[in-house]
């Protein structure tokens, strides 16, 4: 089991490692360049705001479906590719500065909740947390925070790495 200190480290410096690489970005390659599913760095990021959104949703007692803007059976389907492109749909429409905006500000209202959290409540199943969690569910909240936070922001980076370096070499 990682400490409290230890999932905020990594939180963080997986975090700092996204935001430095965006910094080193144009806006242009924000949002023209598009990967092989037409997504830009921009979808990217309103991607990564949605899902911290819905964790976010999830722990002030709200349904994490009204975060990402999708009905509850959608939501529930778990076909996450269909949702992931719903979202990024119903969000295109946002500038890039809002999108940096949104994703500075749901990051920091979601630490501000998870950064007081003990071992103890990390470790906790995170069904204990109304509404909507299957009882079948068992990952802790330290594993539903994690998969949202520093395992996505890995995740996205390397794709967004691979969309700006692809459209480098053309």
């Amino acid at each position: 089991m990682t400490t409290q200190s230890e999932f905020l480290l990594e939180i963080d410096q997986a975090w700092q490692a996204l935001l430095s690489y965006l910094a080193g970005l144009s806006e242009a390659q924000m949002t023209a360049l598009r990967d092989n599913s037409g997504w830009t760095v921009k979808d990217h990021l309103t991607h990564i705001v949605a899902w911290e959104q819905s964790i976010l949703f999830h722990f002030q007692g709200k349904p994490r479906h009204q975060a990402v803007g999708l009905d509850e059976a959608f939501f529930a389907s778990r076909d996450f590719d269909a949702q992931n492109e719903a979202i990024r749909s119903q969000r295109e429409h946002l500038s890039l500065d809002e999108v940096l905006a949104q994703l500075r500000q749901t990051h920091a209202e979601l630490m501000a909740f998870v950064r007081p959290l003990t071992d103890a409540d990390l470790a906790r199943p995170y069904r204990d947390y109304p509404p909507e969690t299957p009882a079948s569910d068992r990952r802790s909240v330290m594993d539903l925070v994690r998969g949202d936070t520093s395992e996505h922001f890995t995740e996205h980076l390397a794709w967004i790495k691979a969309l700006v370096t692809a459209a480098s070499d053309r």
